[in-house]
């Protein structure tokens, strides 16, 4: 097993490694940012180096962090890219996507324990590490398996040293620094591949400030390493293009509940996957339980960066009861209304929003204008 370390944070996997401190770069960027310390990243390829302070600028920005001083030293040994093209690949429906677009270019395929699985979770990462397994064997890809600290392991108390903080965890929430730690995650695996494609959230008339995003990932490139973010379009066209491969259709992993083989079918994201499908005419899929219903649809709680996903679905061509559950759970979201799970507790929730709103307008200023 190789292994790169740096302050706290590692990563291994079974392929050979870069042994270049280049890939912790995104990781002390952001942290800089997050505690207001300054960042002194070392060595950085001229590519990269001359993305550092807009890369900060917008983590500034989207996140309240403080404008730190960044300095760096620009590497005069610039690294060849290695021959081979990777994807970060979940069997999700974006990273699904992207293996079917780019099917013939792409060579490897890059699954990630650490991330979404805890390290812990040993049993259940060997359930989805054989299920990407086969998956990467039917259409003919490298599985590469990495392991890293990133996300989960976090000491008590870190420890400054050197005015650096050596704590192994990344700040602002996973939600903001994934696609930072995708980004390190490439790096480390440079001599496997020069270019990279991370499958998009969300489509472009959908953007937000997110961790992956067109306006951040390809600014983590070097010379040696191009990162790629791919796929603008909306979920629904996804699975439409999905939905003509039943091979990828049969292997979706969504659910953020089992986190293994398997799809729980009640989750937010297994239900707004399952309606998805239901739009575009695929009654039954097998990698989903028969568990999709209106009430099921109600229930769902829904949160800032998944109700996007869900205005797509309206008028998507659902049945009218389902349609109809789709608009209520968004209501509820936009509303600040609790869930479809009964009529008195909602109606009470209802009846005192209304009241908070009219008590609102009555305590408002006169316009005598």
């Amino acid at each position: 097993m190789n292994r790169v370390t740096d302050r706290g944070f590692w990563i291994e996997s079974e392929v050979p490694l870069a042994n270049t401190n280049e890939w912790s770069i995104p990781l002390w960027l952001l942290w800089a940012v997050s505690e207001g310390q300054p960042a002194d990243l070392g060595s950085a390829s001229p590519l990269l180096a001359s993305n550092l302070e807009t890369l900060r600028d917008i983590y500034v920005a989207w996140t309240g962090g403080r404008q730190i001083p960044v300095s760096y030293e620009i590497s005069s040994d610039v690294t060849a890219p290695a021959s081979g093209v990777s994807l970060f690949f979940t069997a999700g429906v974006d990273s699904f996507h992207s293996l079917i677009n780019h099917l013939e270019e792409i060579d490897n395929l890059v699954f990630v324990h650490g991330f979404d699985i805890p390290l812990a979770d040993t049993e259940i990462f060997a359930h989805a590490e054989a299920h990407a397994r086969e998956t990467a064997c039917l259409f003919g890809k490298r599985l590469i398996v990495v392991r890293t600290n990133m996300r989960w392991e976090r000491p008590e108390v870190p420890v400054l040293t050197n005015k650096r903080w050596e704590w192994p965890h990344v700040p602002c929430g996973w939600e903001m620094t994934h696609g930072a730690a995708m980004a390190a995650v490439a790096h480390a695996l440079a001599p496997n591949h020069g270019k990279v494609y991370i499958a998009s959230t969300y489509s472009y008339s959908e953007l937000l400030p997110w961790g992956s995003h067109p306006l951040l990932d390809p600014l983590w490139s070097t010379e040696a390493v191009r990162i790629v973010h791919d796929g603008g379009e909306t979920r629904y066209n996804k699975l439409r293009l999905l939905a003509q491969h039943p091979e990828a259709l049969a292997r979706l992993r969504v659910c953020v509940d089992c986190m293994g083989s398997k799809n729980c079918g009640l989750c937010e994201k297994c239900v707004r996957t399952m309606l998805g499908l239901r739009s575009i005419g695929v009654e039954r899929c097998v990698a989903f339980p028969d568990t999709l219903t209106p009430t099921l649809v109600r229930q769902q709680e829904l949160k800032e960066n998944t109700v996007l996903h869900w205005r797509e679905l309206l008028d998507a061509g659902l049945p009218p009861e389902l349609n109809s559950a789709v608009r209520s759970a968004i209501n509820s979201y936009k509303n600040g209304l609790p869930v479809r799970t009964g009529y008195f507790k909602r109606g009470v929730k209802r009846w005192l929003y209304a009241a908070r709103n009219a008590g609102k307008v009555l305590m408002s200023p006169i316009d005598r204008s």
